[in-house]
């Protein structure tokens, strides 16, 4: 919270009523002076704000009294007819103002985050324009905020986007924002522009369908999931608990709670721990069960589900708490508990009664990790934590937007340094070849590598942790940690050993993206069939050639000084 400052702030439309009472205190003083009473001395007073006889002549023309109050009520008629013409045309100066001078940063979109995003701008202390706010603000000519205009938004962007370094994109409807999302590219064909989606599926599919590098298509709850797991992975928690896997409760299994799910399958895999266990509960729960086994028909290959029905509420409980908690209990002790529900006063009612639930029937006491936009409704960190400052919050807004990167210029700086030490590994002659798509450089790659590029590196605390690298190294980390050689392998064994565990990431990815087996020779990209989706020791060395060489880049790139990486 900014602190307010103590001292008052003059405004100029303040000025006016102020000057007007001073008009009618020296008229009516003055009037009263002269033997009238209260109420007609307050009457003529008003004479002062207008052309009247009242003060035309006689005694009354010479007091000081009236000769002040009749310019004061001069310079706040003027005045009031000042500002109320400013207003009339504050809108169309603001719009003008917008249009000709280009902003660096643009902000598009009605959503919540646009506002916290408008104002991660103005920190920044780059010149930003938000179109869609919900009111007009013209703070500085640098710092401009405008309502969406009559008309079609993608006009207006093409109208004022133009030449902006950086556009991010925050809009409530996911389909207007891939309209928003060609018109600022149309407008801005150098920017950098990041568009902010609620469907991760829709959000994957979306940046393949655009496939340009200089356009990010992200999911919100794909990004808040993949930092949540960053700075607490569950892969870790379990070691530190003695589990033999991760079992994970979500309770809510909207867009947030599947992002959970998807990043626990393919990023968690670890060499020590058995595929995941994912308890959901929901209202809902048969029905988000078969879509989510229609995207992805084979995903008890990577991990084992159970979808309750139910609900875990501040007014409701169901089933009941002795079967809810046979039904999760049996699939042994939970490792963690995500809350993933939309409104974060259901979010944390749900939580403190799953902390509740926890301590009248046998199902452990997790770490409990509720969704919730804004995570200052909850205490910072204590020495003691109890009831809801008990709670981890995460997914808050301002976490989303700085792991977004929508104000960096180089963004996807991992992935590239992926994808260049990739480049270094392949013979000229393969590098060179133009018909080794998956070997373009990061500008020219199709959105498919890009993805796996950064998929890649999603995964490198888990390998990380499978290795023995101790966890301060690189817990946390946005970026790539620095180790020394030898660090996550040292001989040919321990490369096979991550070797198998990269496949059943890639595995795992594939499966989530809704790939299946086939036994043909080739994979069938319009089915989604390929012929790889198999346990690692029945692939031929060739194949598995593919997962040691991202092993290898892993190594390289955390590394810099070592053969393949870049010298320091």
């Amino acid at each position: 919270m900014r602190k307010r400052r103590g001292q008052l702030t003059l405004r100029a439309a303040w000025v006016i009523p102020l000057l007007a009472l001073l008009t009618l205190g020296l008229g009516t003083w003055g009037w009263i002076d002269r033997g009238q009473s209260f109420a007609d001395a307050l009457y003529r007073s008003a004479a002062m704000f207008s052309y009247n006889d009242v003060y035309g002549g006689g005694a009354g023309i010479a007091d000081w009294r009236f000769q002040v109050g009749r310019w004061i009520g001069l310079v706040v008629v003027f005045s009031a007819a000042l500002v109320a013409l400013a207003a009339l045309l504050q809108t169309q100066l603001a719009v003008a103002v917008a249009r000709g001078l280009r902003q660096e940063v643009v902000v598009i979109g009605a959503d919540r985050s646009a506002a916290v995003a408008f104002e991660a701008a103005r920190a920044s202390e780059r010149s930003v324009l938000w179109l869609g706010a919900p009111a007009l603000s013209v703070s500085t000519v640098r710092c401009i905020a405008l309502p969406w205009p009559p008309g079609e938004p993608a006009t207006t962007v093409l109208e004022h986007a133009t030449d902006a370094s950086h556009v991010v994109i925050c809009e409530t409807d996911d389909a207007q924002s891939l309209v928003l999302a060609r018109a600022a590219r149309a407008a801005a064909p150098l920017a950098l522009v990041t568009v902010l989606m609620r469907d991760v599926r829709l959000a994957e599919d979306a940046a393949a369908t655009i496939n340009e590098a200089r356009t990010r298509v992200l999911s919100r709850s794909a990004v808040s999931a993949r930092a949540l797991n960053l700075d607490h992975p569950p892969f870790l928690i379990a070691r530190e608990l003695g589990h033999a896997r991760v079992h994970a409760l979500i309770v809510g299994f909207g867009h947030t709670g599947q992002a959970i799910a998807r990043d626990l399958i393919v990023n968690c895999r670890t060499t020590y721990l058995a595929p995941p266990r994912i308890t959901v509960i929901d209202p809902n729960a048969p029905a988000l069960e078969g879509v989510f086994r229609v995207r992805a028909p084979d995903v008890d290959d990577s991990a084992e589900f159970d979808f309750i029905e139910g609900e875990i509420a501040s007014g409701a409980v169901s089933p009941d708490p002795a079967a809810l908690a046979q039904a999760v209990a049996s699939a042994g002790p939970i490792t963690t508990a995500y809350v993933c529900l939309a409104d974060d006063t259901d979010a944390l009612a749900a939580a403190g009664m799953l902390q509740a639930l926890a301590r009248a029937v046998d199902i452990g006491h997790p770490t409990i990790f509720v969704r919730l936009r804004d995570s200052a409704v909850i205490g910072g960190e204590r020495i003691e934590r109890r009831g809801l400052d008990a709670l981890h919050p995460f997914g808050d807004i301002d976490d989303v937007l700085r792991a977004s990167e929508f104000l960096s210029n180089a963004p996807d700086a991992s992935a590239r340094a992926f994808n260049e030490a990739y480049r270094r590994s392949l013979a000229p002659e393969v590098r060179d070849n133009p018909a080794n798509r998956s070997a373009y450089p990061w500008d020219q790659l199709d959105e498919t590598f890009r993805q796996a590029n950064r998929d890649v590196v999603a995964h490198v605390p888990a390998k990380l942790a499978s290795a023995g690298v101790e966890p301060s190294l690189w817990r946390g980390l946005r970026s790539l940690p620095r180790l020394t050689e030898g660090a996550l392998y040292r001989d040919d064994a321990e490369l096979e050993v991550l070797s198998e565990l990269e496949h059943e990431r890639w595995s795992a990815q594939r499966r989530m993206d809704g790939w299946r087996w086939t036994d043909q020779p080739r994979k069938d990209d319009l089915r989604r069939l390929h012929p790889s989706l198999v346990p690692y020791q029945k692939l031929t060395d060739e194949v598995k050639e593919f997962d040691r060489g991202n092993v290898r880049e892993t190594q390289a790139v955390c590394w810099p000084g070592g053969p393949g990486g870049k010298p320091q």
